[in-house]
């Protein structure tokens, strides 16, 4: 299970366990939203969820804590959380969006049917989100930090077999 703000590195890092590990990535993004970037039916998300936690391997990476967020955390052999400054988050997606823009970048885990979005709400929720979201996300897996929760602040160039070998 993979974490952290947008343009941190989820979706990145997501893939590049998949290509080590061959687990299918089940990107949150993709499942739970429209093309409109709308979040679909609870009971929907919650039956889409259902169906992967099912599964013995994956990589789910998003956060979205009100659906089954504990349960994935409990499916989770590792919960890798990207810790980066807010800073760092904004210039990643201008650049990502620029990149996408001009044909440089293709993005991963995008709804079906949606593209890169831009508005001056979302970077406004990036902007909040290590003050409001981080703190949520660690108040809710309480006691799993310990266990099995390793923190990281560079997803191009952690090591994917120390991430998923080494028990913290």
């Amino acid at each position: 299970m993979i974490l952290g703000g947008s343009g941190s590195g989820k979706s990145t890092l997501a893939n590049r366990i998949s290509l080590a590990t061959g687990y299918p990535v089940y990107h949150l993004d993709a499942l739970f939203l429209d093309p409109q970037w709308k979040k679909k039916e609870k009971e929907k998300l919650e039956e889409v969820c259902k169906q992967f936690l099912s599964k013995d391997v994956g990589v789910a990476e998003g956060n979205y804590t009100k659906v089954l967020f504990l349960e994935r955390a409990m499916w989770a052999d590792r919960i890798i959380f990207i810790d980066i400054p807010t800073r760092v988050q904004l210039y990643r997606v201008l650049r990502r969006m620029m990149r996408i823009v001009i044909g440089l970048e293709k993005r991963h885990g995008l709804p079906e049917g949606g593209g890169e979005r831009f508005s001056i709400p979302f970077l406004l929720w990036i902007y909040r989100w290590n003050r409001d979201n981080k703190t949520k996300i660690f108040s809710l897996l309480g006691g799993m930090k310990e266990e099995k929760m390793i923190l990281i602040n560079d997803s191009k160039n952690a090591d994917i077999h120390e991430l998923l070998n080494d028990k913290k």
